[in-house]
């Protein structure tokens, strides 16, 4: 049977093609761009340029299938409904349409359980409607595609809803799949909300239930693929068996989430966030729980989902290794950092050990005049320190083994240079023009990049023990 996938390089996507293809199927692939789903050209995907946007491009590229996939979506936060409108509900009206003219005999929506819904607690089916209570433009618009979806089904159209619920699983781009890269990254210090939590489903589980709809579905019906409902605390516990890292241990009272809200879509920016999709993924993990019942797709497709811990044991060493990778990078970019400081000590160092004059004479104007002496002992020994500095700042550069130990060392020596530096310019009289700048720059500078280093240094070695 030959059929076309939409959103075939999407995440659930990709897996729904491999299966299909090890079932036997002919599978085309509708692709905006064709240059960039090469690897689906190789595996023996038929790829056919079109849009769910172009009414025009559909036509052609259902000529001849026997079923359709529709699985294209936004699937984002923090863009205008509208915007995503013209894909996940326009686009859908489009596919069904085109599939009709064609005479397509089956096609197969994959929708998603945000269109019913908060269960407020309780486990729902497929009957369950949405309060009309939205949290976010994706929800907004995949509950207007599920309406637009039960309605041609109830017109006779030979469509099958899938109604996915909450996907994980290696390489997941979504939100989940940040959860669990900075739990791994031990940057996941608090939990929003320990009791909303959604229903769990892992990634090749639902590339098989869409499948298995497709073949056995009764058509005009809506099966929840659903996995298991789990609060966000048992599904930290849960990741936390499966990688060996305590969960999130802090939870912040809801008032505090709630005042400090305009703040934090601010500081959302910073990660690359905009204030809008700060918003909508606080909204996303509060208050809200989507507890979804698979049992009708158990019963009448024969699917059967893995547990929430073995689907986590399968995702975590993809995360991890993506992780260690990551830190990798990020260990080799603080070799240009390490050189840097390296010969700004060995500036400073050889300036003060052995010029010690002409060191004095940048930092204090009148130096020679409170101590007529000449420079004192402590001049010539804070050189040999920047120095010494210098010497491990450079084998942390260039040593090929055991260079995260010594980046650490580094980040906590510039870390103790942070209380010096501000002692030093809160004793000192009569600064120099270098001695002022320093007064103000030197604390923060230290304290940046020593901060720097050892977090650097501390996600190398929880990384890769």
């Amino acid at each position: 049977m030959k059929v076309l996938v939409t959103g075939a390089t999407g995440f659930i996507g990709g897996r729904l093609v491999r299966q299909l293809l090890e079932a036997g199927y002919e599978v085309r692939a509708l692709v905006r761009a064709p240059d960039r789903a090469s690897e689906l050209a190789r595996a023996g995907v038929e790829l056919a340029p079109g849009d769910v946007t172009e009414p025009a491009s559909l036509e052609r590229a259902l000529d001849g299938v026997e079923g359709v996939f529709h699985l294209a979506a936004v699937y984002d936060f923090g863009l205008e409904a509208e915007h995503m409108r013209r894909v996940n509900v326009e686009g859908t009206r489009h596919v069904l349409d085109a599939a009709a003219r064609a005479g397509v005999p089956r096609v197969l929506y994959c929708g998603s359980d945000t269109s019913l819904g908060d269960t407020k607690g309780e486990l729902r089916d497929e009957n369950k409607v949405h309060d009309g209570d939205d949290r976010s433009a994706y929800e907004t618009t995949k509950r207007e595609a599920h309406r637009l979806v039960c309605e041609r089904a109830r017109d006779g159209a030979p469509v099958i809803n899938a109604i996915v619920s909450t996907v994980y699983g290696p390489g997941d781009p979504s939100v989940i799949g940040e959860l669990i890269e900075n739990h791994l990254a031990g940057r996941l210090i608090f939990t929003l909300d320990r009791a909303a939590g959604y229903t769990f489903a892992h990634v090749d589980d639902v590339a098989t239930a869409l499948r298995l709809a497709f073949e056995k579905g009764r058509v005009g019906e809506s099966y929840l693929v659903s996995g298991t409902p789990a609060s966000f605390g048992d599904f930290f516990r849960a990741l936390s068996k499966v990688s060996g890292i305590a969960p999130p241990a802090v939870e912040p009272p809801g008032w505090l989430v709630t005042s400090l809200t305009p703040v934090l879509a601010l500081l959302g920016r910073a990660a690359g966030k905009s204030p809008r999709a700060v918003r909508e993924l606080l909204a996303m993990g509060r208050n809200v729980t989507r507890f979804f019942s698979s049992e009708k797709a158990r019963r009448e497709l024969g699917w059967t989902p893995r547990s929430l811990e073995k689907g986590l044991a399968d995702t975590v060493p993809s995360f991890a290794a993506r992780e260690r990778e990551a830190a990798a990078r990020a260990l080799g970019r603080t070799r240009l950092w390490l050189a840097g400081l390296a010969l700004l000590d060995l500036w400073l160092g050889t300036r003060a050990a052995f010029f010690p004059q002409a060191y004095v004479d940048d930092v204090h104007a009148r130096f020679f005049a409170l101590h007529p002496s000449g420079p004192t002992y402590w001049v010539v020994r804070l050189g040999f320190v920047w120095l010494f500095f210098c010497a491990v700042e450079a084998l942390a550069a260039l040593a090929p083994r055991r260079r995260v130990l010594l980046v650490l060392i580094v980040g906590a020596l510039r870390l103790m240079e942070v209380p010096a530096d501000v002692a030093y310019g809160i004793a000192a009289d009569d600064l120099g023009r270098f001695g002022r700048i320093g007064l103000v720059v030197s604390p923060i500078f230290n304290g940046l990049v020593g901060a720097y280093l050892c977090l650097t240094a501390r996600r190398a070695i929880r990384s890769d023990p």
